[in-house]
C-alpha cells in the first residue's frame, strides 16, 4: 500500500512498482488533476491492465464522471457509492484475472501455429527431435527479442521531478542509486556538472525533449556510464498557479544502443510532406531581427550574426553561460543555405573515449557495426561545439584537420572520409589563457578566431531589458492574457545585476507569470530576491543626505588660541579609543542596510569570527545569516 500525495508522485510511484489497483481522487489539490493522472496512467506499458479507480469525496457531476472514464479509468466512484468500493475493486480484479488469463491463452495459440509444420497436412505424424529443438530456439530468440525491445525503448532507469529551476523535488529509487542518496532538494548542476542537463530541462517548457548524452561519472560502487536523458514537461492549467514541472527519465545509453542495434531498431524518418513546415518555420523564427534590444550592444551582435549567416567558415561565439549562444548558433543555421542537419554536442558532458565516438563514429568490426558520428549526422548543415576548450588535446588535433581539409576518419577505420559541416564553436572561458597553459591549440584558435563574434552580458546592456521582458511576458503569459509588466517590476528587473544573463531574466519572468494574478506583472509577482534588492535601493533613495556644511564666517570678535571651532569635551570616565570596525560615522546617512552590516560585523567580531555563533546571537539561522552576508560583501 503506497500513498501519494500529489498526482506526479503517485505516476513516479506506479512505474515503481507492480499493484493490484489504483485509487485516484479526482479533485487533486495541486498539479496535475485526477483525470490527467488517469490518462497518464493507462499510457504506461507496464500499467495498462492495472484497474484505476476515479473517486470523489463528495457530490459529483455528470462532467466529471463523463471526464474520467474519456480518461481511461474503469470506474468512477462517488460518495454516496463509497460502501461498495470494495464489491467494485473486487470484480476489477476478477475481470484483470479474466484478461490475463485469455491473453496467456492467445499467447499460446500463437505459439503453436508458429511452431506447426506446414510442409504436410498430417497433423498425426510425429515431429522429429530436431523439430522440437527448432521450436524450443525460435521460442527462446523471441523471449530475447522481446527482452531486447524492451531495453531498446522501455523503462527508465531512473526518474526525477524537477521543478522551473532545476531543483529536483522527487526521485525514485534507481535515480538515486544513479546519482547518489541525497537527491531531493539538489540541483541538477551540482548533481551532474557539465552535463548540459540543466538547460536541457529548463528548454523543455512544452513539447518533450529526448536525445540529450551525457556520461556519467564514476562514484563509489558503480563504474562511468553514457546516459541519455528524456524529458517530458508536466503542463499546468491556466489557472493554476502551481509551477510547472518536469519529468526527467535517465537511461542507460550504452545498454540502450546495443539492445536497438541487435534489433536494428532505428527511429522513422520524419516525412518531407511534415518537415517542410516545420523548416519553414525555423527559419522564419531564427533569423537575427529575433535578438532583441535597442542598445549598441545589441546592434552590433545583430549586424555581426546577419555577416556569418552569409559564409560557410568556422565561427568561434565568446560570451558567458546563458547570454543566448546557442540560440545564436541555430540562427547562424537556418539564416544560412544549408540544407542539413543542425546537430549540436557540449565537449564537457563526455569522457575522451565516448567523445570520441560520438563526434567522430566508428568503424565496422566483428562484434559491432559501423557507427556515424555527430559530424556525419550534420553533413551539408552545421555542428555545433559547445564549451570546445573542453576537447581533449587529441580530439583538437583531429578538429583542426578537419577544419584545414575536409576529411574525417571514424575510430578504428582505415580511410578518411570527405564531410561538408560547418563548426561553430562557443566558449565562456579565455582560449587565449588556455592556448598560454598548453591546453588548446593555437592554430586550431586562430582557425576558429577568424569570425568570432562577443556576445555581451545582459548586465552591460541594461536599455535591452524591457524588449525582453516584453517579449518574455507574451511568450509565458499568454495563456493569462498578460500584458506587459507594471513600471515598479520594470525599475526592479532593470536594477538587478543578472549574474545569468538572458536565461536567468527567462526564468525569472517564467515564474512571474505563473505567479501573476492581474493582467500585468508586478513586482510582488517577481522571485523574492529581486523583490529584496528593489527594497533596499528603495530605502537607499528615500535616506536622507547630510546638509553640507557652510563655510565659517569671521566674527567680529576673536581671541588668540582658541580653535576655529567649538570642542565638546569628552564625557568623565570614558576613555576615547580609535572607532571599531562596526561603528557608524555621525556624517553617514540613515539608513537600517547601513546599520544591519554594522551589527553583522560586531557580531562577528565578538564572537572572534565565528560565523555560526554570530549568527545565534543574531537570532538567525545560518542560510539567513550567510545570505545577509552575501549581499554586503562581509566575506
Amino acid at each position: 500500500f503506497v500513498l501519494a500525495e500529489t498526482g506526479a508522485r503517485g505516476l513516479v510511484e506506479a512505474r515503481n512498482g507492480p499493484f493490484d489497483a489504483i485509487l485516484v481522487d479526482a479533485r487533486l489539490a495541486s498539479g496535475v488533476d485526477g483525470p490527467e493522472v488517469c490518462r497518464r496512467l493507462k499510457a504506461i506499458p507496464e500499467g495498462a491492465n492495472v484497474p484505476v479507480v476515479v473517486f470523489v469525496d463528495d457530490t459529483s457531476n455528470a462532467e466529471e464522471m463523463l471526464r474520467a472514464y474519456e480518461s481511461g479509468c474503469d470506474a468512477f466512484v462517488s460518495r454516496a457509492e463509497m460502501p461498495s468500493l470494495e464489491h467494485v475493486l473486487r470484480a476489477l480484479a476478477r475481470q484483470r484475472a479474466r484478461i490475463d488469463e485469455l491473453r496467456g491463452m492467445l499467447q499460446a495459440l500463437n505459439a503453436t501455429k508458429v511452431a506447426a509444420p506446414t510442409s504436410t497436412p498430417l497433423e498425426n505424424v510425429r515431429r522429429p527431435a530436431h523439430a522440437e529443438r527448432n521450436d524450443c530456439d525460435a521460442a527462446l530468440a523471441a523471449e530475447q527479442s522481446a527482452a531486447l525491445r524492451e531495453l531498446a525503448g522501455g523503462r527508465p532507469d531512473g526518474v526525477l521531478i524537477v521543478d522551473a529551476g532545476g531543483l529536483v523535488c522527487h526521485a525514485d529509487r534507481g535515480a538515486c542509486e544513479l546519482l547518489g542518496s541525497r537527491v531531493e532538494g539538489s540541483h541538477l548542476g551540482s548533481l551532474i556538472p557539465a552535463s548540459g542537463l540543466e538547460a536541457f530541462v529548463r528548454d523543455a517548457a512544452i513539447e518533450a525533449r529526448e536525445g540529450l548524452r551525457f556520461d556519467l561519472p564514476a562514484r563509489r560502487g558503480r563504474a562511468a556510464r553514457p546516459m541519455i536523458a528524456v524529458v517530458v514537461p508536466m503542463l499546468t492549467q491556466a489557472r493554476e498557479e502551481t509551477p510547472a514541472l518536469r519529468v526527467v527519465e535517465l537511461h542507460d545509453g550504452l545498454r540502450r544502443r546495443i539492445a536497438a542495434e541487435a534489433l536494428r531498431v532505428h527511429e522513422p524518418a520524419l516525412p518531407k510532406a511534415e518537415a517542410a513546415p516545420i523548416i519553414e518555420a525555423a527559419r522564419e523564427l531564427y533569423r537575427p531581427h529575433g535578438l532583441l534590444g535597442t542598445s549598441e550592444q545589441a546592434q552590433r551582435l545583430r549586424e555581426a550574426v546577419a555577416f556569418a549567416s552569409t559564409h560557410h567558415d568556422a565561427v568561434l561565439l565568446v560570451g558567458e553561460p546563458g547570454t543566448g549562444r546557442r540560440r545564436i548558433a541555430r540562427i547562424i543555421h537556418w539564416s544560412g543555405t544549408s540544407i542539413g542537419h543542425f546537430v549540436e554536442i557540449r565537449c564537457g558532458a563526455h569522457s575522451a573515449e565516448n567523445l570520441e565516438a560520438e563526434l567522430f563514429g566508428t568503424a565496422r568490426t566483428s562484434t559491432s557495426p559501423e557507427r556515424p558520428g555527430r559530424i556525419h549526422m550534420a553533413q551539408d548543415g552545421t555542428l555545433h561545439l559547445h564549451e570546445v576548450g573542453d576537447l581533449p588535446s587529441a580530439l583538437q588535433a583531429r578538429l583542426l584537420h578537419f577544419l584545414e581539409s575536409g576529411f574525417v576518419q571514424r575510430r578504428g577505420a582505415q580511410r578518411d572520409e570527405r564531410l561538408d559541416v560547418r563548426i561553430l564553436a562557443t566558449t565562456g572561458a579565455s582560449l587565449q589563457s588556455a592556448v598560454a597553459s598548453g591546453r588548446f591549440l593555437p592554430k586550431l584558435l586562430e582557425r576558429l578566431a577568424r569570425h568570432e563574434i562577443e556576445v555581451p552580458r545582459l548586465a552591460d546592456r541594461p536599455a535591452d531589458v524591457e524588449a525582453l521582458v516584453a517579449a518574455c511576458v507574451v511568450r509565458f503569459g499568454a495563456a493569462r492574457s498578460l500584458q506587459g509588466a507594471t513600471p515598479p517590476a520594470l525599475a526592479a528587473l532593470r536594477a538587478h545585476a543578472w549574474p545569468g544573463n538572458v536565461a536567468e531574466l527567462e526564468a525569472c519572468l517564467e515564474h512571474a507569470c505563473a505567479h501573476a494574478t492581474g493582467t500585468q506583472v508586478t513586482l510582488e509577482d517577481l522571485p523574492r530576491a529581486i523583490r529584496e534588492q528593489a527594497g533596499l535601493a528603495a530605502r537607499d533613495e528615500l535616506t536622507p543626505r547630510p546638509a553640507p556644511k557652510s563655510e565659517q564666517r569671521a566674527g567680529t570678535h576673536t581671541a588668540a588660541g582658541l580653535p576655529a571651532s567649538e570642542v565638546t569635551p569628552a564625557p568623565k570616565g570614558k576613555i576615547t579609543s580609535s572607532p571599531e570596525a562596526w561603528a557608524i560615522p555621525l556624517d553617514e546617512p540613515v539608513s537600517l542596510g547601513l546599520y544591519e552590516r554594522q551589527a553583522l560585523l560586531r557580531a562577528i567580531a565578538e564572537c572572534n569570527g565565528d560565523k555560526i555563533a554570530a549568527a545565534k546571537k543574531l537570532k538567525l539561522g545560518k542560510s539567513t545569516m550567510y545570505r545577509k552576508m552575501k549581499r554586503y560583501g562581509i566575506i
